[in-house]
């Protein structure tokens, strides 16, 4: 008995659409767009150029999924940690961000890259994805002010430093591992990291250590 050829089963599928995403994401930060082709990223992926496409319409389709892929990862942790109170959920947000930073440092390059070279995507993800991430952080952020549980502040400038110093550190990897003398991505230096990033914006905004003491 004959069988005739099917489109992969879902599962078969989910696992080579995130084996091409991430020799996508490998590519496109190593080289940018115009450096990386459809048939460099099949290859890298171990599947033809034309299996490519039956995943993605084209490598601008690709290169958006990679782009979402990322923000949708830190969407998710502040989904995870939006209801804990105050200082616990910001403590825990910047854990996450950092441990998913390292997870993610390629994606995070790609990311950044967009973003200042304002490329095509920037309105619709701004629109879709980071405008109201933003939106929703600052609320609560401007809440927890309301309440006297942290200091008043514009909460764009909190969010961007929370963001600024604990995602610029990845982007500085390959200068951290020529002028330091340790692994600037062993467990224990990001470990000391998060810790010190907590330490920074706690103390800024509440006069408070990650450990919860007063500030001298």
């Amino acid at each position: 008995m004959t069988t005739t050829a099917s489109a992969p089963r879902t599962t078969d599928g989910d696992e080579v659409r995130t084996r091409l995403l991430d020799a996508a994401e490998e590519l496109f930060a190593a080289r940018g767009y115009d450096g990386a082709s459809t048939r460099e990223i099949g290859a890298r992926a171990g599947i033809g150029k034309r299996m490519l496409f039956y995943y993605f319409a084209s490598k601008r389709a690709v290169y958006r999924a990679v782009l979402e892929r990322v923000i949708t990862g830190m969407v998710a942790i502040h989904e995870k940690f939006r209801n804990d109170p105050g200082p616990i959920g910001l403590v825990e947000a910047i854990e996450g961000i950092t441990y998913f930073a390292a997870a993610n440092i390629r994606a995070l390059t790609v990311l950044v890259r967009e973003i200042m070279d304002d490329g095509p995507h920037v309105r619709d993800l701004a629109a879709s994805h980071l405008g109201p991430l933003f939106e929703r952080s600052g609320a609560e952020l401007r809440r927890n002010m309301d309440e006297g549980v942290f200091r008043r502040e514009d909460p764009m400038h909190v969010l961007l430093s929370v963001g600024g110093i604990t995602m610029y550190y990845f982007l500085m990897v390959p200068l951290l591992q020529r002028i330091w003398d340790r692994d600037p991505l062993a467990p224990e230096t990001l470990a000391e990291r998060a810790a010190a990033v907590r330490n920074v914006v706690l103390h800024g905004l509440t006069g408070a250590s990650a450990q919860g003491g007063a500030s001298p």
